[in-house]
């Protein structure tokens, strides 16, 4: 994360104490000692290293020997006067507090702030100085008024998007959150997150040709994308995988919108409602439930660290389970798993790291044993 972004807000070595945690990627956050258990969801961790420290961090908090053993420690941050009363007029209270999570290493790498008052979330603050970022907050307040104009409300609600009053090298996007105290997180099994979906398929529902629809330029961007890959094995799996979609595309009664990015890390059930946030990467016009196999799929990778296989005996269960009245369920995840490769080679320009590199070899698997159904339906 570019360090000026947070400087433009707060300083080190005054003001409120947070426990700085860091990961073996990269990622940092800064969690306030004081309600640290309110702001504690911003750290979603999916090693069991991390998941061990969420679980004790009220007790590990208060212990430095024990901060020093997970590579955290104490700081001291504080929060300029402007932010402090640019966030208070937004939510119209006084003295917020604000956990961070400063983003994941990447070209749109950006911190999140979780804001509070008390034991109350009230929402969320992105920040940003790339112009791109900027774009896609944009994108991303536009896309949260479309979808409560289509009377979604399991969303947030966009209170702001453009550059700081105080700072115009700054740009920041306010939103709300339904986020409580106690939340559970889906898994992609819960009817919850299938009825989301399902929901916001129905009411997004547009009947255009296959050529007008977002999935159908993306494909093309993944055409265009594809001598990014150096393994041509994979090249060829892509080109059949392409063919076979293209060889189908009659198949699509109607697109869709899209989060775009839907994971347990993005969404989470309160109060037996299924919500999800973070949608900068949302479409207007893709194949019908991408955003349940992108769950279930993530979910899968990062959660289960499950191999091809295994993911494809699952996906087998899901087909099951929740498409028992269409034979399309195989075009429809074969479509989202060409996506997703179009996500990471447009997104990164072809400059991957390991680990996406990884599941890439996963999901070009996936694609041979999806391609097999296809064929055999036709």
């Amino acid at each position: 994360m570019n360090q000026s972004v947070l400087d433009a807000i707060c300083k080190k070595g005054q003001g409120e104490k947070y426990v700085e945690l860091q990961n073996s990627v990269g990622q940092r956050w800064y969690i306030p000692l004081r309600n640290s258990s309110v702001h504690l969801s911003l750290f979603q961790p999916s090693s069991i290293q991390g998941k061990i420290v969420a679980y004790f961090f009220e007790i590990i908090k208060h212990f430095p020997f024990l901060l020093h053993i997970i590579h955290a420690k104490i700081v001291q941050l504080q929060f300029s006067k402007e932010f402090q009363e640019f966030v208070d007029d937004i939510f119209r209270v006084s003295h917020c507090n604000f956990g961070i999570f400063c983003g994941s290493p990447s070209y749109h790498q950006k911190p999140t702030l979780l804001i509070s008052k008390g034991k109350r979330v009230l929402g969320y603050c992105k920040l940003t100085d790339n112009k791109c970022v900027m774009e896609l907050f944009y994108e991303e307040s536009k896309s949260l008024t479309y979808l409560h104009g289509k009377d979604i409300k399991n969303v947030p609600i966009s209170l702001f998007c453009g550059k700081l009053p105080f700072n115009q090298h700054i740009g920041a996007f306010v939103q709300t959150t339904c986020r409580e105290n106690k939340v559970k997180l889906a898994t992609y099994t819960n009817k919850k997150l299938y009825d989301f979906v399902k929901e916001v398929n129905t009411k997004t529902k547009l009947s255009i040709p296959f050529s007008d629809s977002d999935f159908a330029k993306s494909l093309n961007k993944l055409i265009q994308h594809l001598s990014l890959l150096k393994d041509k094995g994979m090249q060829n799996t892509l080109r059949d995988g392409i063919k076979a979609v293209k060889a189908n595309q009659d198949s699509f009664e109607y697109f869709c919108a899209s989060h775009g990015d839907l994971t347990p890390w993005n969404s989470f059930i309160v109060q037996d409602k299924f919500f999800a946030f973070d949608l900068e990467y949302f479409k207007c016009s893709y194949t019908p439930f991408h955003d349940l196999f992108h769950f279930f799929t993530q979910e899968m990778l990062y959660n289960k660290y499950a191999n091809a296989e295994k993911i494809y005996l699952k996906y087998k269960g899901i087909r099951k389970l929740f498409f028992k009245d269409t034979d399309k369920a195989d075009l429809f995840y074969l479509s989202y798993l060409l996506m997703i490769f179009e996500f990471y080679l447009n997104r990164d320009n072809g400059i991957l790291n390991e680990r996406i590199k990884e599941c890439m070899e996963t999901w070009a698997t996936l694609i041979k044993y999806i391609l097999k159904n296809v064929s055999e339906n036709n």
